[in-house]
C-alpha cells in the first residue's frame, strides 16, 4: 500500500463527523466561554448590583421588634426576588459552556463515540498517543497560556495594590461598584489574552485533523467507484451503446 499522502476527499470528511472525529479545540471553548462571560457581566452587572444592594438593606434593616416568624418571611421574601437573576446566571453558564462546543462541531451528535469501545483502554494506542504531535503542542499552547495568565495576573495585582489604599476612603456602595469594574477588567483582559492561542490551536487542530485523515490513491479510486461506479465498466457501457446506436 503506498503512503497516505493525498488530501481527503470531502466524502472523508463527512463521514469522519459523522463518526465523531471532529476537529476541536478545548482552548478555543475555554477562550469563548470567558468572552460570554465577560459579556454577561458588562450586561447584567449594573442589575445584579441593585438587586444585591436592595437586598442587603433589606436584611439589615429588619425590625427587631416583630417576631421570629414574621423577620423570616421577610428575609425569605427579599431572597426571592433574586430568583430570576439566578435563573438568568445559570443559563448563561450553560449558553458559555454550550454554544462554543456546538459551534465547534456543528451540533452533531455522534452516538458511535458513546458506544464502549475495548480500542480506547488499548495501553499501547495510550503510550503513543501521550508522545503524539497533538499532545505537544497542546502542552506548548498550555505553557504559554499559562505565561499570559500569569503576566495579566501581575499587572493586575500592581494596579490592584496602587489603588487599595485610596479605596478604603471610599463609601461602601463606590467600593463595591469599584471593585465590579475592576473584576470586569480582569475577567475582560483574561478572556482576551487567551484569543490568540485559542486560534493558534484551533487552526492546528484543523491540520492535524486533516492530515490524520489523509488518503492513498488507491483509497480515492475505491471511494470512486463506491459512488460513480467502476470507471473501466462504465467505459465499457458507453462502447456498447455506440455500437448498439449504430
Amino acid at each position: 500500500m503506498s503512503d497516505k499522502t493525498e488530501a481527503p476527499t470531502p466524502q472523508r470528511l463527512i463521514k469522519a463527523i459523522r463518526d465523531g472525529d471532529i476537529a476541536k479545540s478545548a482552548h478555543a471553548t475555554v477562550a469563548a466561554s470567558g468572552l460570554i462571560w465577560w459579556l454577561f457581566l458588562v450586561i447584567e452587572a449594573p442589575h445584579l448590583y441593585q438587586l444585591f444592594q436592595t437586598l442587603i438593606r433589606e436584611v439589615t434593616g429588619i425590625d427587631e421588634a416583630r417576631t421570629f416568624a414574621e423577620r423570616l418571611a421577610q428575609v425569605v421574601s427579599s431572597f426571592r426576588v433574586l430568583l430570576p437573576a439566578t435563573l438568568v446566571t445559570l443559563a448563561a453558564g450553560v449558553l458559555a459552556a454550550v454554544v462554543p462546543e456546538v459551534a465547534q462541531t456543528r451540533g452533531v451528535i455522534a452516538w458511535k463515540r458513546a458506544a464502549p469501545d475495548l480500542k480506547r483502554v488499548n495501553p499501547v494506542a495510550g503510550l503513543k498517543n501521550l508522545f503524539s504531535t497533538r499532545v505537544v503542542i497542546d502542552t506548548l499552547i498550555a505553557l504559554a497560556q499559562f505565561v499570559i495568565l500569569l503576566a495579566v495576573f501581575w499587572y493586575a495585582f500592581v494596579k490592584w495594590c496602587a489603588q487599595l489604599v485610596p479605596s478604603f476612603t471610599l463609601p461602601m456602595p463606590m467600593l463595591l461598584a469599584d471593585q465590579s469594574v475592576s473584576s470586569a477588567s480582569l475577567l475582560a483582559m483574561m478572556s482576551a489574552s487567551q484569543l490568540v492561542p485559542a486560534i493558534g490551536d484551533f487552526v492546528m487542530q484543523r491540520v492535524l485533523w486533516k492530515r490524520r485523515l489523509r488518503m492513498d490513491k488507491e483509497e480515492i479510486k475505491r471511494e470512486y467507484r463506491d459512488s460513480e461506479g467502476d470507471p473501466h465498466v462504465k467505459g465499457r457501457r458507453r462502447a456498447l451503446h455506440r455500437e448498439l446506436s449504430r
